[in-house]
């Protein structure tokens, strides 16, 4: 194997200092990536990542496995690997009020504000999540702003929520016991250590990643389905996904440019001929598309 990439990692724990490397590699067209420990001037690999001919999924699996070593506490020797922002830039305002409110708990306020999220976004006729993101109910179940200027603190409302929803959640916290003090700039800063920061940064990036690897082993997935020869039945089933959300998968990967012929193929041999007549009819300049004529099917049926 030829390596590409190669970093020692460091982690202290009471007196003895652990060592290790991660390490990218390719042999013959086929990348690995992963974990070898350091053990007295021997190396031994410990756990390999990824092994494959995805560079897309290499990545994934590297960058998801570096944030799992660095929030247990391991340290790279060449820095920088995972950020995209200085450390400085890291203690802004927004990240530090977010990391303090993940370390504290607020369940059965965080219950209230959703109930009310559910209720206000069937009234509105919207997704919850366009009322409020659960980070931010999170936000307010911590701080319990009890004024609108209080709550303009909080990470998420400007302007145009506050006036929309303010009152609401005023009313909502207004009694609710705290044992802090607005503005909350005066205090946050100082009430979390750069230990406490770090490990809630990786954390949060080993979460990003986490979701960004299945997300590629799911494209894998669905690829290698097709080139099977699967149905769109088929399909559904193997990756447990809803037929809507199938389709939107799939037709990205014809935008990428991957082949899904074999799944266009198959769903129109299944179309009647009355099927296609009604298909004809639609207005829609892309029904000529194989894809699109395909898929159009799932609409009328």
């Amino acid at each position: 194997m030829q390596v590409v990439f190669l970093n020692q990692f460091e982690r202290a724990t009471g007196q003895a200092e652990e060592k290790a490397q991660v390490f990218i590699g390719e042999l013959q067209g086929v990348w690995s990536a992963g974990w070898r420990a350091i053990q007295l001037e021997s190396s031994q690999v410990e756990d390999v990542w990824y092994e494959g001919m995805s560079w897309e999924e290499l990545l994934a699996a590297f960058r998801h496995g570096v944030a799992c070593k660095m929030r247990e506490g391991f340290r790279p020797l060449l820095d920088g690997m995972l950020e995209e922002t200085s450390f400085w830039e890291r203690r802004q305002a927004p990240q530090l009020l977010q990391c303090y409110a993940d370390m504290n708990d607020a369940e059965d306020i965080t219950a209230g504000l959703k109930a009310w999220r559910r209720a206000k976004a069937v009234e509105e006729k919207k997704s919850a999540y366009l009322i409020a993101t659960n980070r931010e109910l999170q936000l307010l179940a911590v701080f319990v702003p009890q004024t609108l200027e209080e709550l303009e603190q909080i990470p998420g409302f400007g302007k145009i929520k506050t006036e929309r929803y303010g009152n609401d959640i005023i009313e909502l916290l207004t009694g609710v016991e705290r044992n802090h003090t607005f503005p909350l700039n005066d205090w946050v800063s100082s009430a979390i250590s750069e230990a406490q920061l770090s490990s809630w940064l990786f954390q949060i990036k080993e979460e990003k990643y986490g979701k960004a690897l299945a997300t590629v082993k799911e494209k894998r997935s669905l690829l290698n389905g097709i080139r099977d020869g699967r149905t769109l039945e088929q399909l559904e089933e193997d990756l447990n996904c809803p037929r809507r959300k199938l389709l939107e998968r799939i037709e990205h990967l014809d935008e990428e440019g991957y082949d899904v012929l074999p799944v266009v193929d198959k769903e129109l041999m299944e179309i009647t001929p009355e099927e296609s007549l009604q298909i004809e009819r639609v207005s829609d300049p892309t029904i000529g598309r194989p894809l699109s004529k395909a898929f159009a099917t799932q609409s009328i049926r």
